[in-house]
């Protein structure tokens, strides 16, 4: 007998009229049908709310809200909140996904009895309009992590790429976020989020196939700005991790290694803008020095 398990679909919606029909052609042409698609327009001024309310005509599966502008933690959060499906995943706005994203994820993390189920992806890099191929048919594999392993293995895959540390490409049960949510007005507000949801998952499948396409290269997106705050939160997120796994006994070397090479970009950046006598430029190379052997 066919499964019939409904699977929540959250995309937050801001300033993307350029690429929204994209993404969202890909969401309800997907080849897993049983779909919660929902949509929280974040306030955006643009024309995406038309771009929605087309879409939402077409197909019942679409749910569509629009709130007051919170930023992405904010919209990510509502479409947690209205989530009424078996689980649930993100897709970001000017991204899309491969017709067998769900189908994918969905079928993993059931074989495999998982929490979460995460796939990978390539790269479209927007300002040179070319295709960045990291993951082939030639480098496809499963891996299963459980317990205590699942911690490590997230700083290991963060040395690879972004496929552990983003909100994105990933299935997760829905009850993982019973007591969690993503945190407001933080910039890299999933560095404060994600490895919160390894430590309560028991399993975890991840499948080195790509099944989402990541949009880089915008220059209107936050990714691509370095400021005083991103670096502030940026150090919140990764003190805060590293004084928990601490705690509870984590061998930190790799999550370590993660947040010296991070200290690392930050610093070039902010001496680019020529920030180096800030506060936050200090604490800065304060927090890289205390990492140093």
């Amino acid at each position: 007998m066919e499964k019939k398990e409904v699977i929540s679909i959250v995309i937050p919606i801001y300033n993307v009229e350029k690429y929204l029909s994209q993404c969202l052609e890909t969401v309800v042409t997907q080849t897993y049908p049983h779909l919660e698609i929902i949509l929280v327009n974040d306030g955006s001024p643009d024309q995406s709310e038309a771009i929605c309310k087309e879409f939402f005509k077409k197909d019942t599966r679409i749910r569509y809200i629009r709130q007051e502008n919170g930023g992405l933690s904010a919209a990510r959060n509502a479409g947690i909140d209205l989530a009424t499906g078996d689980y649930i995943t993100f897709i970001d706005p000017d991204d899309w996904v491969t017709e067998d994203y769900i189908e994918t994820l969905y079928n993993q993390l059931i074989k495999y009895e998982a929490d979460i189920s995460i796939g990978n992806y390539n790269l479209y890099d927007e300002s040179r309009s070319k295709y960045l191929i990291k993951v082939t048919e030639e480098t496809y594999s499963e891996a299963v992590y459980e317990g205590r392993e699942i911690i490590d293995q997230d700083a290991v895959q963060e040395t690879k790429d972004m496929a552990w540390a983003c909100a994105m490409m990933k299935l997760y049960k829905l009850s993982l976020f019973d007591d969690l949510r993503f945190p407001l007005g933080k910039n890299v507000e999933d560095n404060f989020l994600m490895y919160k949801l390894l430590l309560k998952a028991e399993r975890v499948i991840h499948t080195e196939k790509c099944i989402y396409w990541y949009r880089v290269g915008r220059e209107d997106t936050l990714s691509q700005v370095w400021t005083e705050k991103r670096v502030s939160d940026e150090m919140e997120a990764k003190n805060e991790k590293l004084a928990l796994l601490g705690m509870m006994g984590y061998d930190l070397t790799w999550h370590r290694y993660i947040y010296k090479t991070r200290l690392k970009r930050a610093i070039e950046k902010l001496e680019e803008a020529q920030l180096q006598e800030t506060e936050i430029y200090q604490r800065a190379r304060m927090n890289l020095g205390l990492l140093e052997p």
